[in-house]
């Protein structure tokens, strides 16, 4: 596995030519209860008939947040539960209390449930676990809407642990990589944008040649950097 082809598409959406992984984007903080079992049927025909791996919606089981993957055949190969809850759905979920990494033809994949991925211990077990490719699923409300911030979680993660990283929200998709290896050096691959659309392709072994860390802190705010160096140079 060198290559793979990444799509996000509202629920059910073809996907475009060549595509290895779907990725479902919805508004909805999850599939409601009674809804989820045609649901997960009809994923399980959407994935066997466009032959793709594919991340559906979040849902609830046993009071449990999670995400799950599909793979060609159209059988469930694995799923994550949330460990972390946002504040409006404390009292009703449960935290789940293990990090799975799925390894597969596509990459080592690990499933990022909501507010998770504003946690870098949870990241960091999944590299450690050997994931390499990180699908970042999120429900955020109006009031955390800030540009800045939702962005920030996957940034974090793709740099951090030298991961790539596909951000799916209500808000905003986006696919975050180690900096050195994006285009303009900030990051992104696909900045991030309010879409249910993202179509990318993620080459591996890019990863394998990344740098980590380096003079990403100078590239990426050069006049506080020269200050500090300035200031230091003074004692």
């Amino acid at each position: 596995m060198s290559r793979t082809v990444v799509c996000v598409t509202e629920a059910f959406g073809k996907p475009k030519a060549l595509s290895d992984l779907v990725i479902f984007s919805d508004y909805r903080p999850y599939i409601p209860t009674g809804d989820l079992q045609s649901y997960l049927k009809y994923c399980s025909t959407y994935a066997r008939e466009h032959k793709v791996f594919l991340v559906p919606h979040r849902f609830v089981v046993d009071h449990v947040l999670y995400l799950c993957l599909f793979d060609r055949n159209g059988s469930i190969v694995g799923y994550q539960g949330a460990m972390h809850r946002n504040l409006s759905s404390q009292n009703v979920l449960e935290p789940y209390s293990t990090v799975h990494v799925m390894q597969t033809s596509i990459g080592n994949l690990f499933l990022c449930v909501d507010t998770d991925i504003y946690y870098p211990e949870v990241l960091r077990l999944a590299k450690l676990k050997g994931a390499d490719l990180v699908i970042s699923s999120q429900f955020i409300h109006s009031y955390d809407f800030k540009p800045k911030r939702i962005t920030t979680g996957i940034w974090n993660a793709a740099q951090q642990n030298g991961l790539f990283v596909v951000g799916c929200s209500n808000a905003f998709t986006a696919v975050a990589a180690p900096w050195d290896i994006t285009a303009d050096k900030t990051g992104f691959l696909v900045q991030p944008e309010h879409s249910q659309h993202l179509f990318c392709k993620l080459f591996f072994n890019k990863l394998e040649r990344s740098a980590s860390g380096g003079e990403l802190a100078e590239r990426l705010n050069q006049p506080f950097c020269k200050r500090y160096a300035a200031i230091l140079g003074q004692r």
